[in-house]
């Protein structure tokens, strides 16, 4: 999981009680990906978080995203992404590609300037396999209310918090 070393790096205290959920594919054809305007830019974590890092979103057209995570202990890492829209809710579909493929997902939301994020856990899939993107969908729109799609997080909490900068 190279690419996404530092994301995880972040994220391992947050997620003791399990790990990222990761598929044999993506949420969503990337043809069908959601375009955000927004997301495009350089995010850092808000200055209260205890871990440090920068998230470099790229449009690379055709809702493509390019994301390139920094932090000071590691070399940046970047990573090929798209939006996928589950339920009115927003999805990062991350694609690990130092290691064959696997894709990853974090929920994300845009909220007064500040993108907040929450890795997909793989609490609730254990020995589950999916036969398509549609098959994993379908299973991530009937549990999006259920807290242990994101490791047991309750009130809507939030992995991290980050800032235009």
């Amino acid at each position: 999981m190279k690419a996404l070393k530092i994301l995880l790096a972040a994220a391992a205290a947050l997620l003791v009680a399990g790990c990222p959920f990761s598929a044999e594919f993506p949420l969503s054809s990337p043809a069908e990906a959601v375009a955000d305007t927004a997301l495009p830019g350089a995010w850092k974590t808000a200055a209260e978080s205890e871990e440090q890092f920068t998230l470099r979103i790229h449009d690379t057209g055709g809702g493509q995203l390019r994301i390139v995570a920094e932090s000071p202990e590691e070399e940046p890492e970047s990573f090929p992404a798209f939006v996928s829209a589950v339920g009115g809710q927003t999805f990062l579909n991350l694609q690990d590609t130092a290691e064959g493929g696997p894709w990853f997902f974090a929920n994300y939301r845009l909220e007064g300037g500040r993108l907040m994020l929450r890795l997909v856990d793989d609490e609730l899939f254990e020995s589950l396999s999916f036969a398509s993107s549609e098959d994993l969908r379908a299973f991530v729109l009937r549990n999006l209310l259920d807290p242990r799609l994101y490791g047991g997080e309750q009130g809507g909490e939030w992995d991290w918090v980050l800032e235009r900068g």
